[in-house]
């Protein structure tokens, strides 16, 4: 039987029509475009970088945002950090450090004391004005002795290193602020600056420089021998360069000269020197552990 229906007079042409569409075959995606086609915007990207005026422009383009940046910084770090003025503690000469080193060590020899100032105020690269030169290369010559001696002991591990610079600077941070809130608290205002005082707490280092070598070389007498000359030769240093800073000089300021709380501030930087010496360097004396000891001679046995 035909099922297939035809108008009359009009002629059949061509494939019958389609009623519905095979789906049962996989039907294929449309092609993308290449990666290197026209289209990608990456690729315009690297022509238009290859192009030498385009290079050009970015490249002073981005020097001068660097040149601006820089120059804002500079600009801005300086109300919070004098670059130019700790720059002024680090100029420091041969001479003035051979100098300084024997005038901390042997200021007792010493007949000339005092601030030496230009006529506008500013400090002198002077042999009595403070720089942070010396006392930060031995803060680091302090760690290197700590080092060695415990090496010496048999206690030495490579973090000791850490946690004696990090004890030191702790304790120097806090010299410093105790410092200024007895200035704050007792209601005294110097000239002393806070770079000058951390100058000055800082000189220190040198003298326990000396304790921790005399306990490698000559023991527990040596370190508290030297422990005592340079707890007096510290104090003394301190004692007549800060007097001319924190006890004015000057006629109509005569009062404040001998003011106890002046002289009170003054012997509280002083003697405060040796303590931390002592809290900081004390450890050397000590030998081996008794476990170390106990182990050694079962070895030898």
């Amino acid at each position: 039987m035909d099922f297939n229906v035809h108008h009359r007079g009009t002629p059949q042409t061509g494939p019958d029509p389609v009623l519905f569409q095979d789906t049962s075959t996989p039907q294929h995606a449309p092609a993308r475009p290449q990666a290197g086609g026209p289209g990608n915007p990456f690729q315009q990207y690297g022509q238009y970088m290859n192009d030498p005026v385009v290079a050009n422009m970015a490249m002073q383009y981005g020097s001068s945002l660097a040149h601006t940046g820089k120059e804002y910084v500079e600009q801005n770090l300086d109300k919070y950090i004098p670059v130019s003025r700790v720059k002024f503690y680090f100029a420091v000469t041969t001479d003035y450090v051979i100098h300084k080193l024997r005038l901390l060590l042997f200021p007792f020899l010493n007949r000339e004391w005092g601030a030496h100032n230009a006529p506008g105020g500013e400090p002198t690269r002077h042999l009595n004005s403070p720089d942070l030169y010396i006392p930060v290369m031995a803060f680091a010559t302090y760690i290197v002795a700590i080092a060695i001696a415990l090496g010496n002991q048999g206690k030495f591990t490579p973090e000791m290193l850490g946690i004696t610079a990090t004890t030191a600077f702790v304790w120097l941070m806090i010299e410093i602020g105790v410092v200024q809130f007895a200035m704050y608290l007792i209601s005294v205002s110097t000239d002393i600056k806070i770079f000058d005082l951390a100058a000055f707490c800082g000189y220190k280092y040198v003298h326990m420089i000396i304790c921790v070598i005399s306990a490698m070389v000559f023991g527990s007498l040596g370190y508290y021998a030297s422990f005592l000359y340079t707890s007096a030769a510290i104090v003394y240093f301190l004692m007549c360069t800060l007097r001319y800073i924190i006890l004015p000089e000057s006629s109509e300021d005569r009062i404040a000269r001998g003011s106890k709380r002046r002289n009170n501030l003054l012997l509280l930087i002083a003697f405060i020197q040796p303590v931390i010496t002592l809290w900081l360097t004390y450890h050397v004396t000590y030998g081996p552990s008794t476990t170390d000891s106990t182990v050694s001679q079962k070895s030898s046995l």
